[in-house]
């Protein structure tokens, strides 16, 4: 197919050589992932202007940076992703997935088609959070298993169309990490060895330290989290 796009306006003004306020993809991807660049075009349809900002380019890689974090917790739920091993079929991935191919059916409806992922991502986190308490007390875990693998393979075939969530889960948010520090010439040695000197101090209950370690890091754009298999960390924008 052709089709004739609508004009790309760049902080709510015409994107022209004249006013000297064009962009060049080549120089937009060392700042953000290229998956982000492609949603946060496909989110508008192909007819409509755009309006480009770096706070509507860093929401989209937001939202991106929730459907890999989702993907990664089908992941470790599912013992792997489906579809990606040769698993499941496009008869296999669930009402949200008829759904995305209405809107594309409609005039290559993206925006519609990406409101529909949305859409599939949070329903997807809530079936996760009973499908997870359920494990833990053995309620039927086939079952919510089957029900999870459905749904995220219907995201994940979303994901096929639009061209985006091509990437393990871990190799998207290494990538983002390494591409982070490189910006900011942070040395990843001196994260890891803050975030062992917080864990001292938690483990000795000096939480008044431990606060001023996340808050150090929190100054160099890094976000901890601490989970049961231990601290990660990443670099926000």
């Amino acid at each position: 197919y052709w089709m004739h796009n609508g004009f790309v306006n760049i902080n709510h003004e015409k994107m022209s050589k004249s006013l000297g306020n064009f962009l060049m993809i080549k120089d937009i991807v060392k700042t953000c992932h290229p998956e982000a660049i492609r949603l946060f075009l496909l989110s508008h349809h192909y007819r409509t202007p755009v309006d480009f900002t770096d706070q509507a380019l860093k929401n989209t890689e937001s939202g991106l940076d929730k459907i890999y974090a989702l993907l990664e917790r089908c992941e470790k739920f599912l013992g792997g992703l489906p579809g990606r091993e040769g698993q499941g079929t496009l008869e296999d991935a669930g009402h949200s997935w008829k759904a995305f191919c209405e809107a594309m059916n409609d005039d290559f409806n993206t925006a519609q088609a990406i409101g529909v992922l949305y859409d599939s991502v949070r329903n997807l986190n809530k079936i996760l959070d009973v499908a997870e308490k359920d494990d833990a007390g053995n309620t039927d875990p086939e079952k919510n298993r089957r029900t999870v693998a459905t749904e995220c393979l219907g995201l994940l075939k979303m994901g096929d169309i639009l061209d985006i969530l091509s990437l393990p889960p871990a190799e998207y948010f290494a990538r983002k990490k390494e591409a982070g520090l490189e910006r900011r010439s942070v040395d990843p040695k001196i994260i890891e060895a803050l975030i062992q000197e917080r864990k001292d101090a938690r483990k000795s209950k000096d939480f008044k330290r431990a606060d001023e370690i996340r808050d150090q890091l929190k100054s160099m754009n890094i976000e901890i989290e601490d989970r049961p298999e231990g601290t990660v960390w990443k670099v926000v924008s």
